[in-house]
C-alpha cells in the first residue's frame, strides 16, 4: 500500500526516497519494493518523496528518511548508519550502443550516458571513459544515430526506443557490457526488518513475481 504523505507520518509508515517518477526503471522498483513490504508486513505504509540522489544519501545517513532504493551496495559502504538486505531486489544490465556496429568495450574512449545515471558513471570509470553528458536517452541515440558519437552506454530499456524512434544506424551489443546488482538500503533504526525483507525478496525472485513485475514496466528482465 502507498500513501503520499507528509514526514509526520506514523510509526508504521516508512519515508522512501526515489528519483524520476516518470522513468520506467523507477515505477518498476517502486512496485516491487511495495510489494516486498507488503508481504514483510501488511501494516507497512510507504511514504514516497522524491530527492535527488546526494540529498538521499545525507537524509538516510541522519535518519531523516528510512529507505533508499535503487542503489549499489558500493553507496553506503563507508556509512555505518545505513545497512543493506543481502538479497539485492534484481540486477540491471547495462549496454553499449554503437553505430552501426559496437566495439569491446576497452576499444571506445569516449561513451556518451545521461546525466544523473550514476550506474552509466561507474561502468565509465571501470573502463576508462571519457563520458559525454547528454540530458535523456533519446538525445544520446540521436548521437550516435548520427554519428556525432561512437557510442552510449545505457540499461537494457533504452532498446526497445529503438525501433519506435526509428533509430536506423544504431546497433545494441549482443551481451551486457555490465549487470549490476540493485539493493534497497535502510537506516540502520531498522534493523529488526533485515532478515524479514531478505526472505521476502528471496520469494518474489523465487516465483518469478519480481521478473514479472520489471517485464510489466517494459524492461527486459
Amino acid at each position: 500500500m502507498v500513501c503520499w504523505l507528509p514526514l509526520n507520518a506514523l510509526a508504521n509508515t516508512l519515508t522512501v526516497a526515489y528519483r524520476d517518477h516518470t522513468g520506467a526503471m523507477s515505477s518498476a522498483t517502486k512496485t516491487i519494493v511495495e510489494q516486498v513490504f507488503n508481504a514483510v508486513d501488511s501494516n507497512i505504509e510507504l511514504s514516497w518523496i522524491e530527492m535527488p540522489l546526494a540529498r538521499a544519501e545525507n537524509a538516510l545517513a541522519k535518519g531523516i528518511i528510512d529507505i533508499d532504493f535503487g542503489r549499489t551496495r558500493l553507496v553506503y559502504q563507508d556509512t555505518p548508519q545505513v545497512l543493506y538486505p543481502t538479497e539485492s531486489l534484481f540486477s540491471v544490465d547495462y549496454y553499449l550502443f554503437g553505430h552501426t556496429y559496437v566495439l569491446n568495450p576497452e576499444d571506445y574512449q569516449r561513451v556518451v550516458g545521461v546525466i544523473g545515471d550514476q550506474l552509466a558513471l561507474m561502468i565509465a570509470d571501470r573502463y576508462q571513459w571519457d563520458m559525454v553528458p547528454v540530458r535523456t536517452e533519446r538525445a544520446a541515440l540521436n548521437m550516435v544515430n548520427s554519428n556525432r558519437a561512437q557510442a552510449m552506454v545505457g540499461y537494457v530499456g533504452i532498446a526497445s526506443m529503438l525501433e519506435k524512434e526509428q533509430l536506423t544506424t544504431v546497433r545494441m551489443a549482443d551481451s551486457p557490457v555490465e549487470s549490476i546488482p540493485i539493493y534497497l538500503a535502510i537506516h540502520q533504526r531498522h534493523q529488526a526488518l533485515i532478515e524479514s525483507l531478505n526472505a521476502s525478496i528471496r520469494k518474489m525472485k523465487k516465483s518469478g513475481e519480481i521478473t514479472a513485475l520489471l517485464e510489466k514496466h517494459g524492461i527486459p528482465h
